[in-house]
């Protein structure tokens, strides 16, 4: 397995997520982008609901020497470096993306209609509350393998 063989299935199937379970609010996870570029390299899977909210994804296989505690941190300082974008820098990372499979073109697609291909929702509202949780920093943070060590779950071991 690689993990882009991870990235791809749960863009393709974002219920095997357990998103809802973690926070009620993220029930319906919607899939923009894999490989979102940021400074220190680039998140693996970015969701978002219909009200606004923003999931950030990272996927690691077990045997990846990444997946203890650098994977905290990691998912952490993309967080951290998102919350200090706009909307706009936001929807310029996603143009910059690579398509899913040849088909998927979100180059000309604005972030507001990826999501409203899904349901109706408010431009307006759905621009603010997308500006609102990246000013606050508010996002679901998702780790996600074929496996975790243990470490990973002990809070000791998080820097």
């Amino acid at each position: 397995f690689e993990e882009r063989w991870l990235q791809r299935l749960i863009m393709r199937h974002p219920s095997l997520l357990p998103a809802a379970q973690i926070e009620p609010a993220f029930n319906s996870l919607i899939p923009i982008c894999v490989e979102l570029p940021v400074r220190s390299g680039f998140v693996d899977n970015l969701f978002v609901t219909p009200a606004g909210d923003l999931a950030l994804v990272e996927c690691k296989l077990w045997r990846n020497p990444e997946a203890r505690r650098e994977v905290v941190a990691q998912i952490i300082d993309y967080a951290t470096e998102i919350s200090t974008w706009t909307y706009e820098t936001l929807q310029d990372a996603i143009r910059r993306t690579k398509p899913l499979d040849e088909s998927d073109d979100k180059s000309t697609q604005s972030l507001y209609e990826l999501v409203s291909a899904h349901g109706e929702i408010d431009e307006v509202s759905f621009h603010d509350a997308v500006s609102r949780n990246l000013k606050r920093g508010r996002f679901l943070l998702l780790i996600v393998g074929d496996g975790i060590h243990e470490g990973v779950e002990d809070r000791k071991s998080v820097v």
